[in-house]
């Protein structure tokens, strides 16, 4: 009977389970003890009372040896963590090729008009072409029709120069995307970049009959220092159009998002906190509206050696500070999707997305123009892509795994090594998103939003 016995032993040490902490795990301690965990894998985040810190503080930094339950359980399953023989970055490897180069779904950024009604002091563009051309439109339309078998979902960015100056060419593409989709049953998703000048009501509702559901505006503080940044091309002021725009924007009783973006340098970012102030009194009680930061850089306008910019240290300190303010304000921000799996990825890197000029043109960023490496090929007449592989391939063909920075960092799965490959391509080096050299920051801004959330929706 002996070795029987010391079998059955060998076999129960055989099934024995052993958990470790999830090498993607990011932790920030809240001011009354709390604990704020994410994991960028799975994209999960939950807030630890006080109290319950110790144990799950233990836990991650020691491990686990037998059955998940209870606690143990609840971390196991939001990926907290894992079994001692996960292999994560095998995990992340295959999250990169699966939802990176996933095929059945295509992302389109049209340049609906290369024109703009508007100069900003910091614009990069040179409006050196017009509307989408007919042909152009045409082969648009072949193009997504030949996809839609492989399609499970299509996302469409209408982009310019303004894209409401070619409203016809909107209307035209949505008519028939939606025409495709309805009877491929794809899921559709529009969004547009917009000055706002032209959204008037009236506009604002037939794109959003379109399909349109959201949208991202821009108003660069008060009137005084918008108008200083954004004005006509003539040098009319434009902030108070687009801001009774926005009010009737919210008048409407329908479904959307609007993301008010705010640039900010050395000249205006001292009006920043009053203008938060007026922001949260029209919109803070909106969940359709939400407010986003960012510094102004030299983005290769013909202004750029004249711009008050910051330094990049100052600048993201400066953002997230504006977030929290706006935060305190009842107003909305996205940043908890950046700490999601893929959610710090940009779309240029996606092997699945393409931006398409009025002229058929096809590049990869949105930013970079001018520049010969974004011309990645040309919309032909049929409804095919002419592609130059190599300008492609550095877009897409960024391999995290092979990067000694990348390979381990907790934030891999979040931006892949992606957060900018122009960058990467003119550097040579994968660049980290600004988000992680103060991580623990952005955390706390991210779960005190989620608990005001949570309590509001508890409340009502």
């Amino acid at each position: 009977m002996e070795p029987f016995i010391k079998l059955e032993q060998e076999e129960k040490q055989l099934v024995t389970n052993r958990y470790k902490a999830s090498r993607f795990n990011m932790l920030a301690t809240e001011d009354d003890g709390s604990l704020y965990l994410s994991n960028t894998m799975t994209g999960s985040f939950i807030a630890v009372p006080a109290e319950t810190v110790p144990e799950v503080k233990s836990l991650l930094r020691l491990g686990y040896e037998g059955e998940a339950e209870g606690l143990v359980q609840q971390l196991v399953d939001r990926g907290f963590m894992v079994k001692e023989e996960v292999n994560e970055l095998f995990r992340a490897r295959m999250l990169h090729e699966i939802v990176g180069r996933r095929s059945d779904t295509l992302q389109l950024i049209f340049l609906t008009s290369e024109q703009c009604n508007f100069r900003c002091v910091y614009c990069y563009e040179k409006f050196e072409k017009g509307n989408m051309q007919p042909e152009v439109r045409e082969a648009v339309k072949k193009y997504v029709q030949k996809q839609a078998r492989f399609l499970n979902s299509l996302n469409i960015h209408w982009f310019g120069g303004e894209p409401l100056l070619a409203l016809d060419t909107i209307e035209d593409l949505s008519q028939e995307f939606l025409r495709i989709c309805g009877e491929q049953g794809i899921r559709y998703h529009s969004a547009m970049t917009t000055n706002g000048y032209l959204l008037t009501p009236d506009v604002a509702t037939r794109v959003l009959d379109l399909g349109v559901k959201t949208f991202q505006i821009t108003l660069d503080s008060d009137a005084e220092q918008h108008d200083k940044h954004r004005h006509l091309a003539g040098g009319q002021p434009t902030f108070q159009k687009i801001w009774n725009n926005l009010l009737e924007l919210k008048k409407l009783d329908r479904q959307f998002l609007c993301r008010i973006r705010v640039n900010f340098d050395q000249a205006n970012l001292p009006n920043i906190p009053n203008f938060i102030e007026t922001l949260s009194e029209h919109f803070g009680k909106d969940p359709r509206f939400s407010v986003n930061f960012f510094p102004i850089g030299q983005w290769g306008g013909p202004n750029d050696d004249e711009l008050p910019v910051l330094s990049e240290k100052q600048a993201f300190t400066q953002a997230l500070s504006l977030c929290e303010t706006a935060m305190d304000k009842d107003l909305n921000n996205a940043l908890e999707n950046r700490l999601k799996p893929g959610g710090y990825v940009c779309y240029a890197a996606r092997s699945n997305s393409f931006v398409i000029g009025s002229d058929g043109i096809l590049y990869k960023c949105t930013v970079a123009l001018y520049n010969e490496k974004n011309i990645v090929g040309k919309l032909q007449p049929d409804g095919t892509m002419k592609l130059n592989k190599d300008n492609l391939a550095l877009w897409i063909m960024n391999d995290e795994s092979e990067d000694t920075g990348c390979k381990t960092c907790f934030f891999r799965p979040a931006c892949q090594g992606a957060s900018c490959p122009l960058v990467r391509i003119e550097s040579g080096k994968a660049p980290c998103p600004p988000e992680k050299k103060n991580i623990q920051k952005v955390i706390r801004i991210v779960g005190r939003e989620m608990k005001k959330r949570y309590l509001a929706t508890n409340r009502s």
